[in-house]
């Protein structure tokens, strides 16, 4: 274990469990119709001198599913197109889809708090990352004992 309390192996663990959790989310949601979404979902453990952190990366559009969209803008209506097909939609909707969407804007579905909210209610992933925090905590504080006590000793 390095300087962290939180060592690289629990952050990839963290990194595919929240994948694992936002994928059910997006398909229980039904934001799952090419599969394009899910599918560039990933996540990449960044490290520097004294902090490593994790990035969840996924398509750009991931922020509407979660944020939704405001009306005022028309949305790319090829996309909405490409997403009729996929549902079996006559192609001629795509262009009165995309006129809703600028009026009405899309509801938000709130899914990566949903995620976050899993994280925090669910006693098996709160009792996993609780256990692993706790003992790279005690690592860590016998590591520095070990390290100062070699070091009064010189």
């Amino acid at each position: 274990m390095g300087k962290n309390i939180i060592d690289i192996k629990n952050l990839k663990m963290f990194g595919q469990d929240y994948i694992k959790i936002l994928t059910v989310l997006l398909k229980k949601h039904r934001k799952n119709a090419s599969g394009a979404l899910i599918n560039s979902i990933n996540y990449r453990v960044k490290e520097d001198i004294d902090s490593a952190l994790i990035e969840i990366e996924a398509n750009d559009y991931l922020i509407n599913v979660d944020q939704g969209r405001k009306p005022g803008k028309y949305p790319p209506v090829r996309e909405i197109a490409k997403w009729c097909k996929l549902k079996g939609i006559p192609q001629g909707a795509a262009f009165p889809i995309a006129r809703s969407i600028f009026k009405f804007g899309i509801q938000p579905t709130n899914i990566l708090r949903e995620v976050s909210r899993e994280f925090e209610t669910s006693a098996t992933l709160k009792n996993k990352y609780e256990n692993k925090i706790g003992e790279n905590l005690e690592q860590f504080i016998i590591q520095n004992i070990y390290n100062q006590t070699k070091q009064i000793k010189k």
